[in-house]
């Protein structure tokens, strides 16, 4: 199927029925009409339709700014803002189709925010093995250590009998490599984060890759050379900001009953670009072999759009 040259978002103001509806000519492309109420996140928590099955994963994801975030008491972008976001990841994807070079000088400062906006989904994890320290002093604002807090809170119980560290991480749909700041990491070139920081020399868990182990080979394009015969990876995104470091596996835990043992995500030990100190890193759920979903393929699958309502 050939690739639209354009995505158009038409925006209907009032629909008495579904939220969505879909219309396409004979001869035209097929378009979907999206009602603005519909994308405005809802007046309170109202939870799942239904309740996960037994015996898959099953992680709960919230919206930054809706009801059910602990991190709702942040400021709320407007509804031009969040379509704004939207059409930057828009051409965030025609860029990487086109093989245009990130960082284009003719973008403009509003422009820079493609990556560091957190109006994406937001998930908790643990990074790290059973062996790993007590979190570290948290380093931020007073206000974002009480949303850390909350956000710690609201992750369960589980949080205090996990191996590893609680990190919170955006989920990124548009990017291959999932990546957490890692000890040592000065600020600057990190960013501060209100999470403690993952610390891999102190988890049993964790393992590097030698720059000539076929993880280090296959990394393509995000390859970033040898350090002390250490793998090393670089990304940078479509609006000029990058992340680099080592390229390891450890243990990442959801729950009690689902983790992924030596998962591979960059220990990113520097920053190009301004970063949310909300989030630890990035979980990222493209299509190349280096994402969460192409690593879990075999264990876990999306739940079909529908199946539980969208808790913001």
């Amino acid at each position: 199927m050939p690739l639209v040259p354009s995505l158009f978002l038409l925006l209907l103001l009032h629909l008495s029925c579904s939220p969505t509806v879909q219309l396409a000519a004979a001869d035209e492309h097929k378009y979907t009409l999206v009602a603005m109420s519909s994308l405005k996140p809802k007046a309170t928590c109202s939870g799942y339709r239904v309740s996960p099955p037994q015996n898959i994963t099953w992680v709960p994801l919230n919206h930054p700014h809706g009801p059910c975030s602990p991190l709702s008491d942040a400021a709320t972008p407007s509804l031009a803002e969040l379509l704004h976001h939207d059409q930057l990841r828009v051409d965030g994807i025609h860029m990487r189709l086109s093989n245009d070079t990130p960082g284009d000088s003719k973008k403009t400062q509003s422009d820079q925010n493609y990556q560091t906006e957190s109006y994406g989904n937001v998930v908790h994890a643990h990074v790290g093995g059973a062996g790993h320290p007590p979190p570290l002093k948290h380093q931020g604002s007073s206000q974002l250590r009480r949303n850390i807090d909350a956000s710690a809170a609201a992750a369960g119980s589980r949080s205090s009998s996990l191996p590893g560290v609680l990190q919170t991480f955006v989920l990124d749909t548009a990017s291959d490599v999932p990546w957490v700041q890692c000890l040592p990491c000065p600020i600057p070139p990190c960013h501060p984060q209100v999470d403690s920081f993952y610390d891999p020399s102190r988890s049993p868990s964790s393992a590097p890759f030698s720059c000539t182990s076929p993880t280090c080979t296959g990394l393509g394009t995000y390859a970033n050379g040898c350090v002390n015969n250490q793998c090393q990876y670089r990304v940078v995104y479509p609006d000029g900001t990058s992340t680099s470091g080592s390229y390891i596996a450890d243990l990442l835990t959801f729950d009690a009953s689902n983790a992924v043992p030596s998962f591979k995500f960059g220990c990113s030990h520097a920053e190009q670009g301004s970063f949310d100190s909300r989030a630890a890193g990035i979980l990222a759920l493209g299509g190349g072999p280096e994402s969460l979903l192409s690593q879990t393929a075999s264990r876990y699958a999306l739940p079909p759009p529908g199946t539980l309502s969208r808790p913001w």
